[in-house]
């Protein structure tokens, strides 16, 4: 449902507003700062900006900066303790204080951020008092649940809640990702049956990637099979400017990548593209990765072995210079070149 909170804020653009406003004091302060080691702090403020328009339920567009589903497995590569809360609230409440928002938001968001930064170090904290973001929170704190849930194997819980998250496409296509990856039986087919209800499904993006990109990354092969009996195009692009072929040479190792690279092929995938900003190819990643049957079944397929990529550099120059001997000696049989 739409969002009066989020037009509070200004929408999505008031989100970003925000964001930057928050980061920029972030990257002067002696607390936070070391949490975020890179020279620049745009990929911490987009993320956080699409948190924002994902939460409160805004436009999916404005979220595919959002990696993460769950608020603590995106917070648990930092140390976060006491201290960090402390400088986190200072900050946003000087970005708060200097926003151009009305009082009655800007004391709902304190006391939502005051609530929120409690859960992330397992702490207590009143629930939020504005009703719309008490309500979301407990939405959060269910996809949190579900998330951990998946990841201690009790998918019993998984199944009993992930169907009320398919309204929410994004979200749902995240979680869907989670269930592909673990190869659980009853989790694919999940995922398959899901799709034949709501065959729009195959259309939604998480992260910028859309459910094939996911499912050729996981080695998915049913999950595969019934978006391209559905029609989805087998080069569609992800956010980055990659293909359903890039995401399984790139990512997935098992025994299922072949298989999945002779069914995108079947359908059309067109086994030489290059994209993104290194114009890698699909054959390029395999030998970055050191995967064997990978490359054979791309070259099988058609691959050009003498390919460069943005930097000159051929799928055999990736093998040798990655010490790949076994890609490597492949590649120069089948006429690569360096």
């Amino acid at each position: 449902m739409p969002s009066g909170f989020l037009d509070s804020l200004g929408g999505a653009a008031g989100c970003l507003r925000l964001a930057r406003a928050f980061y920029s004091r972030v990257g002067r302060d002696p607390v936070l700062k070391p949490l975020f080691p890179g020279k620049s702090l745009r990929c911490a403020t987009e993320e956080f900006a699409a948190f924002l328009v994902q939460f409160l339920d805004g436009d999916e567009e404005e979220t595919q900066h959002r990696w993460w589903l769950s608020l603590r497995e995106s917070h648990a590569r930092f140390r976060i303790g006491p201290a960090e809360r402390s400088a986190w609230l200072t900050l946003m409440r000087a970005t708060l204080d200097e926003a151009p928002l009305d009082e009655g938001t800007r004391t709902a968001l304190r006391s939502f951020f005051l609530h929120s930064s409690a859960y992330l170090i397992g702490k207590d904290a009143a629930e939020p008092a504005h009703a719309e973001l008490a309500t979301r929170w407990g939405a959060q704190r269910a996809l949190d649940d579900v998330v951990a849930a998946l990841v201690a194997g009790e998918d019993e819980k998984v199944l009993a809640a992930a169907p009320a998250l398919a309204a929410r496409g994004s979200v749902f296509v995240g979680l869907a990702a989670r269930m592909m990856q673990t190869g659980r039986t009853r989790l694919v087919r999940f995922v398959v049956e899901a799709l034949e209800r709501d065959p729009s499904l195959a259309e939604r993006r998480f992260g910028g990637k859309s459910l094939l990109h996911f499912a050729a990354g996981a080695g998915c092969v049913a999950v595969v099979e019934a978006l391209l009996r559905l029609g989805t195009d087998p080069d569609e692009l992800d956010r980055g400017g990659h293909t359903a072929l890039y995401c399984v040479a790139n990512e997935c190792g098992g025994e299922a990548g072949p298989a999945v690279v002779r069914m995108l092929v079947r359908a059309g995938a067109d086994v030489r593209a290059c994209g993104g900003v290194t114009r890698a190819t699909a054959l390029h990643m395999a030998a970055r990765r050191g995967f064997v049957e990978m490359a054979w079944t791309l070259i099988e397929c058609g691959a050009d072995v003498r390919a460069r990529d943005y930097k000159g550099v051929t799928a055999l120059g990736r093998a040798r210079n990655l010490r790949r001997t076994e890609v490597a000696a492949l590649i120069v049989e089948r006429g690569g070149v360096v």
